[in-house]
């Protein structure tokens, strides 16, 4: 059975920035702990769409959003 899973990447992101800011952390110290670039992290908090999967998952893992 197939099924449609809808995500609104918007609001996933501004529910991790929140939590990033909740948890007092740095763009910075998010990246060293998600194991992604500053870039990449910058890149998924402004809402870009070219970010990789797998480093999405490690940032929202990080935030407890997994």
């Amino acid at each position: 059975m197939e099924r449609n899973i809808r995500l609104n990447w918007q609001d996933l992101i501004i529910e991790a920035v929140t939590r990033r800011k909740e948890q007092k952390l740095t763009q910075e110290q998010l990246s060293v702990l998600a194991g992604v670039s500053k870039p990449t992290l910058n890149s998924f908090e402004q809402g870009k769409t070219s970010i990789k999967l797998d480093s999405a998952i490690k940032i929202l893992k990080v935030l407890g959003l997994d």
